[in-house]
């Protein structure tokens, strides 16, 4: 869970500035794009809940317990509603697309699951590691990215692979956690000691050139 956290946070302040320059420069010559109001909607949609999320944890964690057993409950219906209106809202492109819009984008979500999964992996990580990095990777908010083509792009079309994409990410996401669900961890019986001595601690004047 602190994992799969650490790693919301670090994307969301990254896609803070990434995601207007990464817009801009690489559509920007294709579709009109609207960096500043990328910046502001980044900041509105995916930023603040987070803060909202953890001020509520850290100054009231008695009322979190109480609703955190209906926060499953609530996941699953938004992602729905997600899924159904981002599709409804772009129904006919998609089905005049067919497969040769389908298939690319499916692959994106696995392609990124696996490479999720993999590097972890080889670079040493434990299960429980991998499967949350390949979650994370393959499961961007493609919701997000629709929301951002609707309001920021001014092509109709630059809104449709984000609501197909909507769709495979929850399939992909739900039959990722279906199947590792059964798939248990054996709980290592200490803690890995080398993954330490692979990456140690951030020093910042080591970073910088000074000295320890």
């Amino acid at each position: 869970v602190a994992l799969s956290v650490l790693m919301t946070t670090a994307t969301t302040l990254g896609a803070i500035f990434m995601t207007p320059f990464l817009c801009k420069s690489l559509l920007g010559a294709v579709v009109p794009v609207d960096a500043s109001g990328i910046a502001v909607s980044t900041i509105q949609v995916v930023l603040a809940p987070i803060a909202v999320g953890m001020s509520l944890n850290k100054f009231a964690p008695k009322f979190v317990e109480k609703i955190l057993p209906f926060a499953p409950v609530v996941g699953v219906v938004s992602t729905c509603l997600l899924v159904a209106s981002a599709v409804a809202q772009v129904a006919d492109p998609i089905l005049a697309a067919g497969w040769s819009l389908q298939i690319p984008i499916l692959l994106l979500h696995l392609i990124g699951g696996l490479i999720g999964y993999g590097l972890p992996r080889l670079s040493g990580f434990g299960e429980v590691a991998c499967r949350t990095m390949a979650i994370e990777t393959s499961m961007k908010s493609s919701a997000f990215g629709f929301l951002l083509a609707k309001l920021h792009f001014g092509d109709y079309a630059a809104r449709v692979p984000s609501a197909v994409s909507v769709v495979w990410m929850a399939l992909t996401g739900s039959i990722l956690a279906v199947i590792w669900r059964y798939i248990p961890v054996k709980a290592p019986e200490k803690f890995d000691r080398s993954l330490v001595e692979k990456y140690p601690p951030f020093d910042i004047k080591k970073f910088f050139g000074g000295k320890k």
